[in-house]
This record gives structure tokens, sequence and C-alpha cells, in this order.
């Protein structure tokens, strides 16, 4: 976790969201209606953004709020079983039950 005082710098994490997404900052000002600077200022961190414009964001992009503030908040091992729990869900159907297997199969191991 970054230090409470450090400047909060989320930049970086919501330009990688937006190019996994195959969208450029012109597309994303025209889905989430906002001047066309305005994303090139966030994802250089120029400016914060409104929590209302960072919500339309983690929607668009199909991330959390903790995905982007990660680095800000403290590590307990409840968010980090939120974070397997959220990465599990993303996975397709097919992958899912790759996992349910395996953890079905290790808990019988375990039983043994």
């Amino acid at each position: 976790m970054k230090h409470k005082n450090d400047k909060i710098e989320i930049g970086q994490k919501l330009k990688s969201a937006r190019l996994s997404c195959g969208l450029t900052q012109e597309q994303v000002c025209e889905k989430i209606d906002c001047a066309p600077r305005y994303i090139g200022q966030l994802e250089t961190n120029q400016t914060l953004g409104s929590i209302s414009t960072i919500l339309k964001l983690c929607s668009l992009y199909n991330i959390t709020l903790n995905d982007i503030y990660e680095d800000y908040l403290p590590k307990s091992p409840i968010s980090n079983n939120i974070s397997l729990l959220a990465g599990y869900f993303k996975l397709n159907d097919n992958n899912r039950a790759i996992i349910d297997n395996m953890l079905n199969f290790l808990n019988k191991q375990q039983n043994n």
C-alpha cells in the first residue's frame, strides 16, 4: 500500500484498462459524454476526475474501483479473497468449471 500522503495516481491503470478494451480516448469520450481532452488528463494524472466519471469508466472498462485504487487501499485477507472471487467471476464458464473441478479434487485429497 502506498503511503497515505502519496499523491493518488491512477492514470496508468485507466489507460491500461482502456487499451485492454480496444478503445481510443475519443471513443471513450463519446460513450461517457465528456470533453475529448478529459480522458487524456485522467490518464496522465493531470486530474483525479469526479467519482461519477470514474464509476462510468469502471463500468465501461468492466473493472472495479478496487482495480483502480488497489495501491491506495489497505491489504487484508478479506480484500485479497474478494479480488480472487472477482477474478473467478470474470472467467468464462469453461475456465470456471476447470477451477471448480480442481477445488473439488483438492478438497477430497485433503479430507483423505
